[in-house]
């Protein structure tokens, strides 16, 4: 099953991009749909789309070495492995190292332009960085996230590596050249999330 092929307002109902944490953050009323009392948030699909595509369009902007993804939850590591190889950008998954942006003399040291984060709170580390450094700073943010330090938020579930996934894949689908497109286009939804595509 080709990806193109889904309607995407049900993809992000399918793998829970548009369920926000309970948490009332009100810097997030913008993106909310509906609160469930007392139980979570459904953001609103519609602003999740728009979101996407304009943050694909500021990643634009630079090229693709300057981009760093900084992501930490395991379960995403299938999407964030595909969107790195695919997109050719850097990605640090799993521990961040803090300096890893300021410090010369880390081995794992980065000069990225813009950085990405998938959850703004366990990549903290990565975001106090790139303010030090003054890069814009793309987010991934739930309702429950800070976003002070934020250049652009994608309001999204990121508490699942699907959910995070499937931002990442259109993220690459409006990000890519023709070739990347027709490359994209053949790898469904489903392979992109479960397997290291080639």
């Amino acid at each position: 099953m080709v990806f193109k092929k889904i309607d995407k307002l049900e993809a992000y109902k399918t793998y829970g991009t548009r369920i926000g944490a309970k948490a009332n953050n009100k810097t997030f009323d913008r993106f909310v749909f509906k609160r469930i009392a007392n139980k979570f948030t459904i953001l609103n699909i519609k602003v999740i789309d728009e979101r996407i595509k304009m943050a694909a369009k500021m990643l634009s902007d630079y090229s693709r070495k300057d981009i760093l993804l900084v992501c930490t939850l395991d379960s995403a590591y299938y999407g964030v492995y595909n969107f790195s190889k695919l997109m050719n950008i850097s990605v640090n998954f799993g521990r961040y190292l803090a300096g890893s942006l300021t410090n010369i003399s880390y081995r794992n040291f980065f000069e990225p332009k813009i950085v990405l984060v998938t959850d703004p709170r366990s990549d903290r580390r990565a975001v106090n960085d790139a303010k030090k450094i003054n890069v814009p700073i793309i987010g991934i943010a739930n309702t429950d996230n800070s976003t002070a330090f934020l250049d652009l938020i994608i309001p999204g579930n990121n508490k699942s590596g699907n959910s995070i996934g499937l931002v990442l894949y259109l993220l690459a689908l409006n990000m890519a050249n023709k070739e990347e497109k027709e490359k994209l286009e053949s790898i469904s939804i489903e392979d992109f999330l479960t397997k290291e595509i080639q």
